[in-house]
C-alpha cells in the first residue's frame, strides 16, 4: 500500500479507478424503494440506519474498496467522484440492508485502510417564517428561535395573558391569536358565562377611567401593550409583518393602565384575579401573565394575588426595570417579590451584554432576554413603515424616534455624503433640498439632524460606524425632517455610489421599534408558551426549570442576575435533563432544643437515549436578602429511582428559606436547574 502523503494520483488513473470501483459497488441489488430508516445518536442527531460515509487512506485500490464493502455486507454504495479526486483518496457512501450503522462503524474503524467513518446524518431546514419583518427581529435569532420552531410553533390550547395598556386586538398580525372567551356572545350586554363581567370577549379593561372603572373593551390606549403582545405571539408565517416567539399561542388582553398611563395595584390585582378565575373555574389554559411594568413599594395584597396565580400554575413574567440600577439595593415590584412563580427579566443587547438602561440584581433578577431595538406590532397606523431605495436595491432603514414622515410615495431626492455632519463645512451646497448621508459618531443624533436641517436637507440617513444596524432617538418631538438609520454596510454602499437619486419613505404603519425590559419580558413569556405547547404534561415549576436550564451562561451577565444567563429558546425546548423539586419543613428534637429541618426532594428526568452520566447535584439555599449558597452535593450514583431527598438541618423556626438544585456534568457544565421553592 502506498502511503506517502506526497504521492498524487494521475487524473486518468483516478477516473479509471472510480469507474471500476463504482461498478463493483453497484453490482449488488439496487437500493430498496421507500423512505430510509432514521435513527438518532445520544445527542439527538438523526442519521440513516445502515449507511455510513467513509474516507479511505491514500493508495487504497478500487478492488480493495470493493472487497471491504463485500466483507461488511455493504454491497450498495456510491463513490463521491469529485471529492475523491480533490482529496486524492477514495471517499464513498456505503449502504447495508443487513447491518446497523453502529456495526458498520465499529468494523470500519478497526480497519487500517479506513481513515474516517461517520453516520450519514440528516439535517433539517431551519424553519424561518415568511413574515417580511422577521429580518428586523434580531432577538429571535439570538435566542435560537428558528431551531426551537422545528420542535414547536405554539398551540391554540395555550393562553398567555398580558397586563398592559391594552392591545389592538384587531391588528392584522394579532387578531388571529387574540383569545376569545367562548362563553360570551359579543355585544349582547349579557354576562353569558356568569363570571360577573359582561361581554368580556377578548379579556377586559380594569382601568377604563381615572378612578379605575371597568369596561369590556381592552383596546390599547398607548401602544406599549400591542408591542408586547406582538413579541409574545404575533401570528407567524402568515406572509405579513412580524412573528411572535410563539406563532400559534393565544393572547388574553387585560388592560390595567388608566388614562394617566399608570397601573394601580388595585387594577393589577383585578386583572390577575380574572386570569386566575378563568383558569380555575372555566378551564382556560392560562400558562403565564406578562407584566412589563413596575416601580417601588411592596404591596402585600399584590404579592398575595401573584401567589394565588402561582397556586393555579400561572407564572408571572416581570420586567426588571429601565433605571440601570441594582434591584437588590432598590427593590422594583412586582419583579422583586420573592415568589416561585415570578420570573424577573433584564434586557440584553445585540452583543449579549446587559443593555445600558436595564436594571439588574444578583439576588432579585433571574434571567435576561433581548430588549434593545425590538421590532414588533403597534396599534394600526401609529407606527412607521420605512425603507430606502437606491437603484434596484431596497435597503433596511429604521426611523429614529420622533423622526418626521414623508408622504405615502416617499421622498425622491439626491443623496450627498456629509461626513460626520458635525459642522457646516461637512455639508456641500447641493444637499439643500436633498438628503444628507452622515456617519454615526462624534455627536448626538439630534445634533447631526439639526446641522443637516440648518444646511437645508430634506431628509437624513445616518449609517453606523461599526458593523450592523442600530436604533436611536432625536430626544424629543419637534419639526424634524425624516431621519433614519442604516447599517454600516448599506451606508458604505450608498457612499460608494456618489451623488445619486434615492427614495426615502417614512410613513404611517402598523409596526415599530421599542427598547426596554418591557420588551425582554415578553420574549420569556412567549418562551413559556412554547414550552407549554411542547410539554403539555409539565407543570409551571418544570416549565420554569426548563427555561433556566436551557439559558446561555454569559460572562457579561455573570453576577448581574441569579442565573447570569440569557434566554435560549432552542436549548430550553431540547433539555436532555430536567429537575423538579419539592421542599417540606419538619421539626426534630435534639438533646438541647427543637430545631427545624428541610426535606429537599428532587426528581431527575433524562430524555430517552441521553448519554448523561456521572453528573452531580448541588443543593443551594438562601435567606431573604442574601445570595444562594451551596449546602450539599449529591452524586448521580446516590439517586434511587431517579430521585433523592436531602435533609438540610438546623434551620431557625420562623425564618424563610429558598432552595434550588443545580445539575452539573462530570466536566462541570451546568446541565439543569430546578424550580425554586421557599419554605
Amino acid at each position: 500500500m502506498i502511503s506517502s502523503e506526497h504521492w498524487r494520483w494521475p487524473a486518468w488513473l483516478v477516473s479509471l479507478m472510480l469507474i471500476a470501483w463504482g461498478a463493483a459497488l453497484s453490482a449488488a441489488a439496487a437500493q430498496a424503494e421507500g423512505p430510509p430508516r432514521i435513527a438518532a445518536d445520544a445527542s439527538g442527531a438523526e442519521f440513516v440506519e445502515g449507511e455510513v460515509l467513509v474516507r479511505l487512506r491514500p493508495g487504497t485500490s478500487a478492488g480493495a474498496a470493493a472487497m471491504l464493502a463485500a466483507e461488511l455486507e455493504a454491497g450498495e454504495g456510491r463513490p463521491f467522484r469529485v471529492l475523491s479526486e480533490a482529496r486524492q483518496r477514495p471517499c464513498l457512501l456505503l449502504r447495508s440492508a443487513r447491518r446497523s450503522t453502529a456495526d458498520l462503524l465499529a468494523a470500519l474503524r478497526a480497519r487500517p485502510e479506513v481513515e474516517a467513518a461517520s453516520p450519514n446524518y440528516r439535517r433539517r431546514l431551519l424553519r424561518l417564517p415568511n413574515d417580511p419583518g422577521y429580518r428586523r427581529q434580531w432577538g429571535l435569532a439570538k435566542i435560537g428561535a428558528p431551531e426551537a420552531w422545528e420542535r414547536s410553533v405554539g398551540s391554540r390550547e395555550v393562553v398567555l395573558a398580558v397586563i398592559d395598556t391594552g392591545a389592538d386586538y384587531r391588528h392584522g398580525d394579532l387578531a388571529e391569536n387574540v383569545w376569545r372567551n367562548p362563553g360570551e356572545i359579543e355585544g349582547n350586554g349579557v354576562d353569558d358565562d356568569g363570571n360577573g363581567l359582561r361581554d368580556d370577549v377578548y379579556g377586559y379593561d380594569f382601568a377604563a377611567n381615572a378612578g379605575g372603572g371597568n369596561d369590556n373593551d381592552p383596546m390599547d390606549i398607548e401602544g406599549h401593550g400591542t408591542h408586547v403582545a406582538g413579541i409574545m405571539a404575533a401570528v407567524g408565517d402568515n406572509g405579513a409583518g412580524v412573528c411572535g416567539v410563539s406563532w400559534r399561542t393565544r393572547v388574553m388582553v387585560l388592560k390595567g393602565f388608566r388614562p394617566d398611563l399608570h397601573i394601580y395595584d388595585s387594577d393589577c390585582i383585578e386583572a390577575i384575579e380574572y386570569a386566575v378565575k378563568m383558569k380555575r373555574d372555566y378551564g382556560v389554559n392560562v400558562v403565564a401573565i406578562n407584566a412589563s411594568f413596575g416601580g417601588g413599594g411592596s404591596d402585600a395584597l399584590q404579592q398575595d394575588a401573584i401567589a394565588a396565580a402561582g397556586e393555579q400554575d400561572i407564572a408571572l413574567v416581570c420586567a426588571a426595570g429601565n433605571d440601570g440600577t441594582d434591584n437588590d439595593a432598590t427593590p422594583f415590584y412586582p419583579a422583586g417579590y420573592d415568589l416561585a412563580n415570578i420570573v424577573s427579566v433584564a434586557a440584553s443587547d445585540p452583543d449579549d451584554a446587559l443593555a445600558s438602561f436595564s436594571n439588574y440584581g444578583r439576588r432579585s433578577v433571574d434571567i435576561a432576554a433581548p430588549g434593545q431595538a425590538i421590532f414588533s406590532t403597534v396599534p394600526r397606523g401609529s407606527g412607521l413603515e420605512t425603507w430606502l431605495k437606491s437603484g434596484s436595491d431596497a435597503l433596511d432603514a429604521s426611523p429614529l424616534e420622533f423622526s418626521g414622515r414623508t408622504g405615502s410615495a416617499g421622498l425622491t431626492r439626491k443623496i450627498y455624503d456629509c461626513g460626520l455632519g458635525q459642522n457646516s463645512g461637512d455639508f456641500p451646497a447641493g444637499v439643500s433640498g436633498n438628503i444628507a448621508l452622515i456617519e454615526r459618531g462624534g455627536s448626538t443624533f439630534q445634533q447631526k439632524a439639526l446641522n443637516a436641517q440648518a444646511a437645508g436637507a430634506a431628509g437624513v440617513v445616518i449609517y453606523n460606524n461599526v458593523a450592523g444596524g442600530f436604533d436611536g432617538t432625536l430626544g424629543s418631538e419637534g419639526g424634524w425632517v425624516p431621519v433614519v438609520s442604516v447599517s454600516r454596510e448599506d451606508g458604505l454602499l450608498l457612499r460608494s455610489r456618489g451623488v445619486h437619486s434615492v427614495n426615502l419613505t417614512v410613513r404611517a404603519g402598523d409596526y415599530g421599534y421599542l427598547s426596554g425590559t418591557s420588551m425582554a419580558a415578553p420574549h420569556v413569556c412567549g418562551a413559556l408558551g412554547l414550552l407549554a405547547a411542547q410539554f403539555p404534561g409539565d407543570g409551571m415549576a418544570k416549565q420554569i426549570g426548563r427555561l433556566y436550564s436551557g439559558a446561555d451562561r454569559l460572562s457579561a451577565l455573570d453576577g448581574k442576575m441569579v442565573y447570569g444567563a440569557r434566554l435560549n429558546l432552542a436549548r430550553s425546548l431540547s433539555q436532555a435533563l430536567v429537575l423538579t423539586m419539592t421542599v417540606t419543613r419538619r421539626q426534630a428534637q435534639s438533646w438541647m432544643a427543637v430545631k427545624d429541618y428541610a426535606e429537599v426532594r428532587f426528581a431527575v428526568e433524562k430524555e430517552p437515549g441521553s448519554a448523561i452520566s456521572g453528573e452531580t447535584y448541588a443543593v443551594y439555599r438562601k435567606i431573604p436578602g442574601n445570595s444562594f449558597a451551596k449546602v450539599g452535593e449529591v452524586a448521580a450514583a446516590e439517586l434511587q429511582d431517579g430521585a433523592f431527598t436531602y435533609r438540610d438541618k438546623y434551620l431557625e423556626s420562623g425564618s424563610s428559606y429558598t432552595y434550588v438544585v443545580e445539575a452539573r456534568s462530570a466536566g462541570g457544565e451546568v446541565l439543569a436547574l430546578s424550580n425554586e421553592v421557599t419554605i
